[in-house]
């Protein structure tokens, strides 16, 4: 059986000490009922991973010794998500399983034919919490940075620096997916890629990403869910990058420094 996860915070760590608190020591002790002596992983969410022995287990604490630190390989090939804001559950769905796929960077935004009403404070908060147990299931060191939403018209004037950037809409008809990336993905370290909402993008909105250096490309010929859509182009995308492709048995993790005893 796999070793069970826990998000902590990284100054919960003091030399091979770890303090666990809050509500994952509440599903350590109460949920999963796990005891002293039983192996257990953390991430920090910086990207280091450690393999811990549970030492105490009280009624509003765990400590437990660091046995081992590693760090994981970082992408081949970053990967932006810029997503239109979805009805109901689909955005959860979406920062799941991008999560579980690898994407390094999720970027929400307003479209004209998506959602426009503002989010609720609390949303942001939510969203992180899909995003960290969807890491602690596919056992990802690190999350995926969720910025802030914003209109598809900022998000085109002011994208994250990535060298290839696509936008992906149902109407294209002569650029191939496959044959950009032949030709772009060689000196490529970061890709950035556009899905729209339920109604799709309008000829504007691709009109402006074409202005900023967006390349259009289609995924067949089948009309897709937006849900499907996102899922299907990350995959393919991932896919073709190399970032899915199983890393050598000797360089699985990075090995991290040994533990300070301070």
């Amino acid at each position: 059986m796999s070793l069970r996860r826990f998000f902590i915070n990284p100054t919960d760590i003091v030399g091979e000490t770890a303090t666990l608190t809050g509500p994952e020591a509440h599903h350590l002790r109460t949920v999963l009922r796990l005891c002293p002596g039983d192996s257990i992983t953390f991430f920090d969410g910086t990207g280091a991973r450690y393999q811990a022995r549970i030492e105490q287990i009280l009624k509003n604490r765990v400590t437990a010794i660091i046995t081992g630190q590693t760090r994981d390989l970082p992408a081949t090939i970053r990967l932006h998500l810029g997503q239109a804001l979805l009805k109901g559950q689909k955005m959860d769905l979406i920062l799941q399983k991008a999560t579980e796929l690898g994407v390094d960077a999720i970027w929400p935004f307003y479209s004209e034919h998506g959602i426009h009403k503002p989010l609720k404070d609390a949303q942001m908060e939510r969203w992180q919490r899909i995003v960290l147990e969807s890491c602690k299931q596919c056992d990802r060191a690190t999350p995926p940075e969720i910025h802030d939403t914003r209109g598809i018209t900022d998000l085109l004037a002011h994208p994250p620096p990535c060298d290839l950037r696509l936008i992906f809409w149902e109407h294209e008809a002569r650029q191939r997916l496959d044959e950009v990336l032949a030709v772009q993905k060689k000196d490529c370290r970061s890709v950035l890629f556009l899905l729209g909402p339920e109604g799709g993008f309008s000829e504007t909105e691709v009109a402006s990403a074409q202005q900023e250096g967006f390349i259009p490309v289609s995924l067949g010929p089948r009309i897709l869910r937006a849900e499907t859509a996102t899922l299907t182009a990350t995959a393919i995308l991932q896919f073709t990058l190399g970032n899915l492709n199983p890393p050598r048995p000797e360089n699985q993790e990075v090995p991290c420094a040994p533990l300070s005893k301070g």
